[in-house]
């Protein structure tokens, strides 16, 4: 499955939440592949807000409007993977 890739319909400025989500992510990546390998997890307030083998754009977009910002969404891998 290929990652999504959302283009915004305007010029905007990612707020600075999802920046801190982002590197919430990424510190804590570790942890996200002991519970979520192999899943797509969507991460809002430094936490899993969902998760699953696909996360549906109906899924994303009513979590996006329950925030009322975009939601970082990652692919969290089971293991390392060498191409």
């Amino acid at each position: 499955m290929l990652p999504k890739i959302y283009v915004l319909e305007k010029k905007e400025r990612l707020p600075s939440e999802f920046w801190e989500d982002y590197r919430w992510a990424l510190e804590h990546y570790g942890d996200l592949r002991g519970k979520y390998a192999d899943m797509w997890v969507a991460i809002a307030n430094k936490k899993v807000v969902a998760f699953g083998e696909e996360l549906t754009d109906e899924k994303e977009e009513s979590i996006r409007g329950e925030i009322g910002r975009p939601l970082v969404t990652l692919f969290v891998e089971g293991q390392a993977r060498i191409l």
